[in-house]
């Protein structure tokens, strides 16, 4: 069968509906990385399609993306549990919980030592709840969280039960500030819509200036959880275990329960 008549097929099969496990690139939207779906598969516009699982712009890794018919199986691929690999940065906290997010917290003077940092993850295995980061699409008064944010509503914050089935050290790092950021800087200008890039850029290029010599820790874990479980609100918590700002410098999913 040839390449053409084969990829016809794999077309038609998707639009009679199928779960297709795609690869979200950090810095593409939702709305992005679909359109490349489609792109990429040949389906037409008016064919129905919807995901089971958000990532964030930054954020990279799995999607399940239910096509036709498949989207029906929704609620029951949301209920998974995930596994993320995840950079946490210690030394900058933002209001978002990762960097596309406006700084609101540095501390450069205390570095954490690898005990304490394995003291935190040992708290961290145990958490059965979490805050959800203020930039997210949780309903609160009939509004998403990130709506009331931005127009600088203080609402109470709901929290999230959540379980955390394993969690492991894979690394600890130092990086220099200006590393750091300007591979930031390079995802944020790719997201497309209204994040307030320009104002988060020109926060980072500053710092860049200011202190981009600086070395900061970065900690990176790989951690399965229950479905909904927020790595920036990990990442946050980390740091208030450890005394220092901190957030989710990289985000990626990589496997989804079967």
């Amino acid at each position: 069968m040839s390449s053409n008549n084969t990829q016809k097929n794999e077309n038609s099969q998707l639009n009679k509906g199928q779960i297709v496990m795609f690869w979200k690139h950090a810095g593409e939207t939702l709305a992005v990385m679909l359109r490349r779906f489609r792109e990429e598969r040949g389906i037409s516009p008016d064919e129905k399609i919807t995901y089971a699982g958000r990532l964030d712009p930054m954020a990279e890794g799995i999607v399940p993306l239910l096509v036709g018919e498949a989207r029906f199986q929704k609620e029951h691929l949301m209920a998974k549990s995930k596994t993320y690999e995840v950079e946490i940065l210690l030394g900058i906290g933002t209001d978002t919980g990762d960097m596309l997010g406006i700084a609101l917290d540095t501390n450069f003077s205390v570095t954490p030592c690898v005990a304490d940092i394995e003291k935190a993850l040992e708290v961290l295995r145990k958490t059965d709840s979490l805050s959800y980061p203020n930039y997210s699409s949780v309903l609160v008064d009939g509004k998403p969280l990130f709506m009331h944010a931005r127009a600088g509503n203080t609402v109470e914050v709901p929290i999230k039960h959540v379980t955390i089935y394993s969690m492991e050290l894979l690394g600890i790092k130092d990086v220099s500030i200006r590393e750091l950021l300007s591979s930031s800087v390079e995802i944020i200008e790719k997201v497309q819509g209204d994040f307030r890039q320009k104002e988060i850029v020109g926060q980072w290029m500053k710092m860049i200036e200011a202190d981009g010599d600086r070395l900061l820790t970065i900690v990176t874990i790989r951690t399965a959880v229950s479905s909904g479980t927020y790595m920036r609100s990990l990442a946050e918590k980390m740091g208030k275990l450890l005394g220092v700002p901190a957030l989710a410098y990289k985000i990626k999913r990589t496997n989804i329960e079967a």
